[in-house]
């Protein structure tokens, strides 16, 4: 039996897709566990549990991420008439940076009136008499990636509620997004808790269903008592190809597995 590897920092940083600086910053805010392997290096078994939590490791970092200090006080800035960056503009306007960023995706801000693509001190003043419309339409937090919102749903709702399902729900349009991190929907806890449970319960037993009535390639291979190559052969000559979570409905493997006991 082969041995569980190890994993270094590099090598850990590198296997779950995250830059190195950042995973370096998760393991200073113990964000991501310590080593369980002579204090250096990560255990295969302790490895394995943080693929699902890389979106909700980086959607944390970039909360936590303060934005550089302005060279000078914002007031000190718009009282010199020069123009707001995004960072400028959420000091100056008492806001988060996301949350000016997100007020500016909604269409909630002006665009950007200077030649430079920033925002001029006569916006930026009108603005602050618009600042609690603003916090109260963008709310104080940026919302929860897709594995946080599936904990906040378990917590509510007493069921077995995993990433899967709130990316079901959000495709279905019944969970609507209140931004976005790197491309991935991030939901806000408002719309968690107002989602209906029987909806949850709904995509949460599709989900369990199908787990139930299909089986992986190396299920399947080892039912049949095939290598998972020959098993993958097999079935793509018979016409048939894997579903959801790359699984295939054990009806359709009928002719490729032995009867049932």
């Amino acid at each position: 039996m082969a041995a569980e590897r190890e994993f270094g920092p590099m090598q850990l940083s590198k296997w779950l897709g995250m830059r190195y600086g950042d995973f370096q910053r998760a393991c200073m805010l113990a964000l991501v566990p310590p080593p369980d392997i002579r204090g250096t290096y990560w255990s295969e078994s302790l490895a394995k549990t943080l693929p699902d939590r890389v979106e909700e490791i980086e959607a944390e970092l970039a909360e936590r991420t303060a934005p550089a200090p302005p060279p000078e006080d914002p007031q000190e800035r718009a009282n010199k008439g020069r123009p707001f960056g995004p960072v400028q503009l959420a000091r100056f306007l008492g806001l988060e940076r996301w949350q000016v960023e997100r007020a500016a995706e909604r269409g909630l801000l002006p665009a950007p009136d200077t030649e430079d693509g920033k925002w001029s001190r006569p916006t930026a003043q009108a603005l602050l008499k618009r600042v609690t419309v603003l916090r109260a339409e963008i709310g104080d937090h940026p919302g929860h990636g897709s594995v946080r919102a599936a904990e906040v749903l378990a917590e509510r709702t007493g069921l077995d509620v995993r990433r899967d399902d709130v990316l079901d729900l959000h495709d279905r349009g019944l969970l609507a997004p209140v931004g976005e991190f790197r491309g991935h929907p991030m939901f806000g806890r408002g719309a968690l808790e107002a989602l209906p449970r029987e909806a949850v319960r709904a995509v949460v037993s599709e989900r369990e269903a199908w787990l139930a009535d299909s089986l992986a390639p190396e299920e399947a291979a080892r039912e049949a008592g095939w290598s998972v190559g020959r098993f993958e052969v097999a079935a793509e000559r018979a016409g048939l190809a894997p579903g959801r979570f790359g699984r295939f409905a054990r009806a359709d493997l009928a002719s490729l597995l032995p009867p049932a006991p």
